[in-house]
């Protein structure tokens, strides 16, 4: 289902995140799990940027990293005491955190996210969901791996039960030392838990040295896709590109994804813009690509012949110079985009942070051929860059398309569309908003209304490994209906 929230990335629910992350192990060589990079970053910051709390406390040692963590996730560290005295304790020294910091409120009603710092491939939305799923704040809402276990270290449970639960098991003589989760878990009975199944590697933690390979193979970038007004003065949209990327940057992503005709809107002068300001566009792309240290998707307009142009999407940073030019045009309900715009011909993929990503643009999502090709060229996902035509039904068949691209090619699909400018008028595409993110099964994971906004995702490669395992349609599909024999 969509997200409530308009910007995933930057929401945040009245919560508090308490996140274990305490020692060394000894089955990963005595390193701080929580400190293991995966895909550029540490376990801990991945989760801590996950957690959609207004709130975040780490119990365990703050390190050389955790000055900046604090400060770029509005974290407090706080040590248990007696040290390494086991995960309960941890989590009872968090709970103390927040009465201590909340003085004579001792947190109300709240919710508490009780997470692992060992977690890193955590999806925000799942959290979120754990949060909304009992509005009474009764029942503890808990995640399960992929063998149907509860996971202890990710759940949403309500602060006075938390208290209560706590203090129910804690020691005659006081503390929690050497107590386990397990005891905890185990006196809320049926009635008291709620339990949501994970995807892809989502529950995975890091106990041991393959655990740490597998999460390191299926972390794929993170995406952020910009959800922007495009506006008929060019000047205005570079200004809007420039602060989007600092935006998106901020949040850590890999990669931004702007929709399709960044550059200046449909029913514009297109070969105008693409003759005297495609080139300072692209100029200004790679220059922000190289400030921020990541890649940067967009929809443009260069020349074609016959005083037309292409509908160009490039790509540039991290080394990639990318360009792919429009397939399918719309020549439908009344436009003809094939007047001012020439087909491109060939399928675009590109590699980056581990995946590999295909490209295409607006109607191009109504051609299945497109996606499957792409997915056999080795594509995890594909970005679309959307300028979606408003009308009637057309908001419906935004969704459905994606969700049946998705699965026609078993890989997640990103579309990025333009927020259509208030007041507008006349018949030329200014979009609809409703940019997604969509799992390889079809599954709505993140999605925005009308408005302009920031979607954040971190790609799961597994997830794409698991349903092309699930549903083998790329192997099963009719080798002639493929070569058109």
């Amino acid at each position: 289902m969509p997200s409530d929230d308009h910007d995933i990335h930057d929401a945040t629910v009245p919560a508090i995140a308490i996140i274990l992350a305490g020692g060394a192990s000894t089955r990963m060589g005595g390193t701080d799990k929580t400190r293991l990079q995966i895909a550029g970053v540490s376990s801990l910051e991945r989760v801590l940027r996950a957690a959609p709390a207004d709130e975040r406390i780490v119990v365990g040692p703050d390190g050389q990293d955790g000055a900046e963590l604090a400060a770029r996730h509005g974290a407090r560290f706080v040590l248990e005491d007696p040290p390494r005295s086991g995960p309960l304790a941890a989590l009872a020294r968090g709970v103390q955190e927040i009465g201590e910091h909340a003085g004579g409120d001792a947190g109300g009603d709240r919710k508490v996210l009780v997470l692992g710092g060992d977690m890193p491939l955590l999806r925000r939305e799942s959290l979120l969901r754990l949060l909304r799923t009992d509005p009474r704040g009764t029942r503890v809402v808990a995640l399960t791996d992929d063998e149907d276990q509860l996971q202890f270290l990710c759940a949403a449970w309500p602060l006075r039960r938390l208290r209560e639960e706590l203090a129910a098991i804690e020691h005659p003589e006081g503390g929690w030392a050497n107590l386990s989760l397990r005891r905890l878990y185990g006196r809320l009975g049926d009635d008291g838990l709620i339990t949501h199944s994970s995807t892809g590697a989502e529950s995975a933690d890091l106990d041991t040295p393959a655990d740490l390979a597998e999460a390191r193979s299926a972390a794929g970038p993170r995406v952020a896709l910009a959800q922007i007004i495009v506006h008929d003065d060019i000047a205005r949209n570079l200004e809007t590109v420039r602060d989007t990327v600092g935006r998106a940057a901020r949040t850590g992503a890999d990669l931004v994804v702007f929709p399709e005709a960044t550059l200046t809107p449909f029913g514009t002068d297109l070969r105008r813009a693409a003759e005297q300001h495609h080139e300072a566009f692209e100029e200004l792309l790679s220059e922000l690509a190289e400030i921020h240290g990541l890649a940067i998707v967009a929809g443009s307009f260069t020349p074609a012949d016959e005083g037309r142009v292409h509908n160009t999407v490039i790509v540039r940073g991290r080394d990639l110079h990318v360009d792919y030019r429009k397939i399918h045009l719309f020549d439908a309900y009344g436009s003809r985009e094939s007047e001012t715009v020439a087909p491109g011909q060939d399928l675009i993929t590109f590699d980056l942070g581990g995946s590999r990503l295909g490209l295409a643009t607006c109607y191009d999502i109504r051609f299945p051929e497109q996606f499957t090709a792409l997915a056999r060229r080795g594509a995890d996902a594909v970005l679309v860059p959307v300028a979606w035509a408003a009308g009637p039904g057309k908001s419906e068949q935004l969704r459905l398309l994606l969700r049946a691209r998705a699965l026609d090619s078993t890989m997640a699909v990103l579309a990025a569309d333009q927020t259509p400018p208030a007041g507008i008028t006349g018949r030329a595409p200014r979009g609809i908003g409703e940019s997604a993110v969509i799992g390889p099964l079809g599954q709505v994971r993140q999605q925005l209304g009308r408005e302009e906004g920031l979607l954040v995702v971190d790609l799961d490669l597994s997830e794409v490994e698991a349903a092309r395992l699930s549903l083998p349609v790329l192997r099963h599909g009719s080798a002639a209906v493929r070569d058109g024999g």
